[in-house]
């Protein structure tokens, strides 16, 4: 009787079947890691604008909301204690430095002993671990007193910033200006029309770019113009 023949694979046909898959999983994850990939950068993208657009829609409203009651050191015409209102722009380095008073704080709790007036600055400090980034800082006081510069509670704004450019619109010289002092002679008790803010970050593909707002203030005039003095 004739031997019957087996049939199966040989040594050469399985190493062939092995490396085409190999291959094809490979162009597989090779697809699903460029998705990925595609993902998180557009992503991180999405987060970096909206961070930058974020931190400029927040200085323009409360920059909107800005006043002073009086710059000068005068007694005020109902006889309570006063405490100095500021309104300062100055140019510091790549960020330029804010202070001011504003009406945009929010109470979070019931009967705590706040209002909607603050003190509001701007500024840019270096990173804490990474003292080659630069960072925008929001700091708040939730009471007027007598040192604006002092206290308050200090939070990120918009890490990493290239530059942070505040102009405010002088409307004697028609023209925008990088620093306003409303306790100088040339500015006494007055507040631009417009302030212009411009932030500018590197994108997702390491390039400069510049986002800019522009806040209307409508309180120009110290308060104590309109308070009557108390008979």
């Amino acid at each position: 009787m004739r031997a019957q023949r087996k049939t199966g694979l040989t040594l050469v046909e399985l190493l062939i079947a092995i490396s085409i898959t190999s291959m094809m999983m490979t162009l597989v994850y090779g697809a699903f890691s460029r998705t990925f990939d595609s993902r998180e950068f557009v992503v991180k993208s999405q987060e970096r604008y909206h961070t930058v657009r974020s931190a400029l829609e927040r200085m323009t409203r409360e920059i909107s909301s800005a006043f002073v009651y009086d710059c000068r050191e005068v007694d005020t015409p109902t006889g309570e204690d006063r405490y100095q209102t500021p309104f300062k722009v100055e140019r510091e380095g790549s960020v330029t430095r804010m202070l001011f008073s504003s009406f945009s704080h929010l109470r979070l709790f019931r009967n705590a002993h706040e209002s909607d007036q603050n003190v509001l600055a701007y500024y840019g400090e270096s990173d804490p671990e990474n003292s080659s980034q630069t960072n925008l800082i929001r700091r708040e006081k939730v009471r007027i007193d007598g040192e604006p510069e002092e206290g308050g509670r200090a939070l990120l704004l918009c890490p990493d910033v290239q530059e942070v450019k505040i102009e405010c619109w002088d409307e004697t010289k028609e023209d925008w200006v990088e620093e306003w002092d409303c306790s100088q002679i040339e500015h006494l008790n007055r507040l631009p029309r417009m302030v212009r803010v411009s932030l500018t970050f590197l994108n997702e593909y390491e390039e400069e770019m510049m986002l800019s707002a522009i806040a209307r203030i409508f309180v120009q005039k110290p308060l104590a113009n309109f308070i009557k003095r108390s008979q």
